[in-house]
């Protein structure tokens, strides 16, 4: 019998297991990881206020609440002296640019429900621990298991993994599809001899959740060649997923010069991991992976606003992709939309034409003010006075959506990276369905439809748009199927509730 990870378990790699709060802070995810603990504490007071005020007062008062809270001792501990720009204190380069080399993973967290194990891990003892859990991954006899039976680290995590009923049997994946849709931005493309996956973000099932309707893992997938990553938020770049990838797996990242509040430098991580196959792809330039063709795009979108920020060079850095093969071509415009430095139709007319584009469909249409109660909170950093009550379109909408579509001479658009399942939903992730079971995760949006930030995909009303739910695949783009146990259960929501984008 060959044993693999239970579905309920998820990792996630730590700089820190302190407190409770170091838990949530996962190290290579850029706006919530630690180097940007500093300034979310500093921005505490200013939530309050809002929370205090309201949306309406909070509007009328925006630049007053937020001189106050750059005069709080919190803040003005981060500040260059008195320097201001565009109305906003300027930060310190070395909060902006906090040294890669503080932040190091020292602790792997697992996590199944409420019961969590935290085990220690020095820097030389991760490339193991990738190879046990990448091991596990395809599936492990206890022959293949033994020699982790060896290794101190991997001994231990072994027993405590089996006493706790944390492994179960392993089933091996369907691998025929040509693209395989995880959920969120996670995808998988085949070639014939190859494949690439999008942004690996797996997520653990919960008791909630239908026996016929299961969150996808590594396991579910078969071999992966190669990984394309399009930016370092933390449901794009999440190393506690990635660890279950072989260490000779490729890596192709964007091209970050030095890490940053905004931009973690993936590279850099991923090596501390034991991965050596990484690869900072510039802008248009290409590599073959078998029979696979992967292509580096610029990413415009996704910054704290569409004019130019307060702290010169702080940006939100990625790269949209183009993954090329003998049956499909496809792109991934996750998150992305424009900004001060290009937009993507620019992008769509030179990067074209493919048979699907999977992209966002959010607008994520906000008032930077409200920041803090987003994942976005550290963006706020960077918003000049006069755009702090102007919404704000980070990336793209429905109608933006189609246009790249049409751009790129695509035949289908996927709405994507917003959720799009309850795994994704409990940690406030996309709008919720009708028949969802369990709530949210305390502090996620109560809302089933977010207008501005989070619509439902059936809100994209065209001949184009092709909806996939997570574990789903496409064998063409006429052929649309899902084998169990990944079935979707929900019912749509009522198409009359709101206009159509």
């Amino acid at each position: 019998m060959r044993l693999t990870l239970s579905r309920g378990v998820s990792l996630a790699v730590l700089a820190s297991a302190k407190t409770e709060a170091d838990h949530h802070e996962d190290l290579g995810c850029s706006i919530l990881g630690p180097p940007s603990r500093p300034v979310r504490k500093a921005h505490a007071w200013l939530k309050k206020q809002v929370q205090r005020l309201g949306p309406e007062a909070v509007a009328d008062q925006a630049a007053k609440l937020v001189k106050a809270m750059e005069a709080s001792p919190a803040y003005d501990a981060l500040c260059d002296g008195k320097k201001r720009r565009f109305g906003r204190r300027v930060l310190r380069q070395d909060v902006i640019f906090p040294k890669a080399e503080k932040f190091k993973p020292t602790v792997l967290h697992l996590r199944r429900d409420e019961l969590g194990l935290d085990v220690p891990m020095r820097a030389d003892e991760w490339p193991i621990i990738n190879d046990f859990f990448a091991t596990l991954a395809r599936g492990a006899t206890k022959t293949e298991l033994h020699p982790f039976s060896m290794n101190t680290t991997t001994s231990v995590l072994l027993d405590d993994l089996t006493n706790a009923g944390w492994l179960e049997p392993f089933t091996a994946p369907n691998t025929s599809a040509s693209i395989v849709y995880v959920g969120h931005n996670t995808t998988l493309v085949r070639g014939k001899t190859a494949s690439v996956l999008v942004d690996p973000y797996f997520r653990p099932a919960s008791v909630f959740d239908l026996p016929s309707y299961q969150p996808m893992q590594p396991r579910d997938l078969g071999r992966v060649d190669a990984v394309v990553i399009t930016h370092s938020h933390g449901d794009h770049f999440h190393l506690g997923s990635l660890l279950q990838l072989p260490r000779e797996t490729r890596f192709f990242v964007p091209p970050v010069e030095r890490e940053s509040l905004f931009s973690t430098d993936c590279a850099l991580r991923l090596r501390q991991l034991g991965f050596q196959n990484v690869e900072a792809l510039p802008w248009w330039e290409s590599r073959e992976v078998g029979d696979l063709t992967v292509r580096a795009l610029p990413f415009y979108g996704e910054q704290p606003t569409d004019q130019e920020g307060v702290h010169p060079g702080l940006r939100n850095v990625g790269s949209t992709w183009t993954i090329r093969g003998p049956q499909l071509d496809a792109a991934f415009f996750a998150d992305s939309g424009r900004d001060v430095q290009g937009d993507m139709d620019s992008v769509c007319k030179k990067a074209g034409p493919v048979d699907v584009l999977f992209c966002g469909v959010r607008g994520f249409k906000l008032k930077p003010i409200f920041f803090g109660f987003t994942t976005l909170d550290a963006f706020l950093v960077d918003v000049p006075v006069d755009a702090l009550t102007t919404p704000q379109q980070l990336m793209a909408d429905g109608p933006e959506a189609l246009r790249y579509t049409k751009l790129l001479e695509a035949k289908k658009l996927v709405p994507c990276a917003d959720g799009g399942a309850p795994w994704y939903w409990r940690e406030g992730m996309g709008p919720k369905y009708p028949g969802f079971p369990g709530e949210p995760v305390i502090g996620a949006s109560p809302y089933e439809e977010n207008d501005a930030a989070d619509p439902y995909p059936e809100r994209v009303k065209d001949k184009a748009a092709l909806l996939m739910r997570p574990g789903q695949e496409l064998t063409s783009l006429s052929k649309l199927s899902a084998r169990s146990p990944f079935v979707w259960p929900f019912g749509s929501p009522n198409p009359q509730a709101r206009s159509p984008q």
